[in-house]
């Protein structure tokens, strides 16, 4: 489950982070209030889970309260990243000497998390990866052993940092690590972590997404779940459909797998060919023609997707009732997208004919790579796809 910004710092603060001085508003009276009790100039930040707020015009500064009133109203019912603002969090403005990015997330080659910190903060964090990665710094947190402050200060100190504000920051580092775990999350990340010219290092934003398998033992969390469903309406239709669905930053092919361990076989081999998965969604069992047909519909709305692969197996499944499933949903909705299906078990013939009657391309005894390949290429010839892939 994503948390809001607000949402995500506030577990900040109880894992000891400080964050700079601020209240949520759903319209402009109470952000007026807000700035009221806090004073003057603020900075509003409209609150939506997808990334990319900053340059979409999200986050806006007010010196004046006509500028405030105007910010706010503005901010509020404007579309970020597909999703309607419904509520802003008015903060103090801090002039800040200098940024930082620090963050933990699955690294799911090495099935550990990966802890990174850069002195290039406040920008995207994966131009960073791509274009100077130099200049990201990370470590595993091994299972046996404990993240102490001076595997932190180790980290740290390789942005150059020295000193009380290296303790500082590489402090925080691990009350994140410590948060990170007692939380349960998947990806925890300040970006930026500023250096005040008052001294003062605060969390300025907050990423955080919580296992959604941990909720039921997370009161700290549990809070924000009627939230956060509303938020984002694909969620909200997963999770009806009873289907685990995620959606990822930036993604070009929506994926439906037959299991988490098959989808994410699937989206590394994605990236492999240079295309980006757009969602992560597992079947798992009982994919019945209702609940297939479902999970499709939610992965063709999903912004950005050109191409929807379906790898999934007919073992406790039944390879008929997910191929009526896509066939029911092909024959509604006639989707742009391209679609390939990697399918066998159970039931495979059968399975295979109805697909083979809608001219779905389908890749039978071979393995997740033509699966991929398959797609890339039946994207490129409808002309959705991105401009060629590796052919690694």
């Amino acid at each position: 489950m994503k948390l809001y910004e607000f949402e995500g710092k506030s577990l900040l603060q109880k894992a000891g982070i400080p964050v700079p001085v601020g209240d949520v508003a759903a319209s402009v009276t109470e952000a007026q209030a807000i700035a009221d009790r806090l004073g003057l100039p603020v900075v509003l930040k409209g609150q939506v889970l997808g990334g990319g707020r900053g340059k979409a015009g999200g986050i806006r500064f007010a010196e004046t309260r006509d500028q405030l009133a105007e910010a706010a109203a503005r901010l509020l019912g404007m579309s970020l990243a597909g999703e309607t603002v419904k509520t802003i969090r008015i903060e103090e403005k801090i002039a800040a000497l200098s940024e930082f990015y620090m963050g933990i997330t699955l690294d799911l080659e090495a099935s550990l998390p990966v802890v990174m910190v850069s002195e290039s903060g406040g920008i995207d964090i994966e131009s960073v990866a791509k274009d100077t990665p130099q200049a990201l710094y990370t470590i595993h947190l091994a299972p046996t052993r404990a993240f102490r402050l001076y595997h932190a200060l180790e980290l740290v100190s390789k942005t150059g940092l020295t000193g009380q504000m290296l303790t500082g920051v590489s402090g925080i580092l691990l009350k994140l690590v410590h948060g990170y775990f007692r939380f349960e999350a998947l990806t925890a990340e300040i970006n930026p972590l500023i250096i005040a010219g008052d001294g003062r290092i605060l969390a300025a934003d907050a990423k955080i997404e919580i296992d959604d398998s941990a909720l039921f033992r997370l009161p700290d969390v549990r809070a924000f779940v009627r939230a956060q469903a509303a938020a984002d309406p694909l969620e909200a239709e997963a999770v009806a459909a009873g289907v685990s669905y995620v959606r990822l930053e930036g993604g070009n092919i929506g994926l439906i797998s037959g299991g988490a361990g098959l989808g994410m076989a699937s989206m590394d081999m994605i990236k492999k060919h240079g295309g980006a998965p757009a969602n992560f969604l597992d079947l798992s069992g009982d994919a019945t023609p209702e609940r297939t047909a479902a999970a499709l519909r939610v992965v063709l709305k999903t912004p950005g997707v050109e191409g929807v692969l379906l790898n999934v197996f007919g073992g406790i499944n039944n390879c008929e009732q997910m191929a009526l499933g896509i066939a029911r949903v092909v024959d509604e909705l006639k989707p742009a997208q391209a679609v390939a299906v990697k399918m066998r078990g159970h039931s495979q013939d059968e399975g295979w004919a109805i697909l083979e009657k809608r001219n779905i391309p389908i890749v039978k005894y071979g393995t997740t790579e033509e699966a991929v390949v398959l797609l890339l290429d039946r994207m490129k010839r409808k002309g959705t796809g991105r401009s060629g892939h590796s052919g690694r």
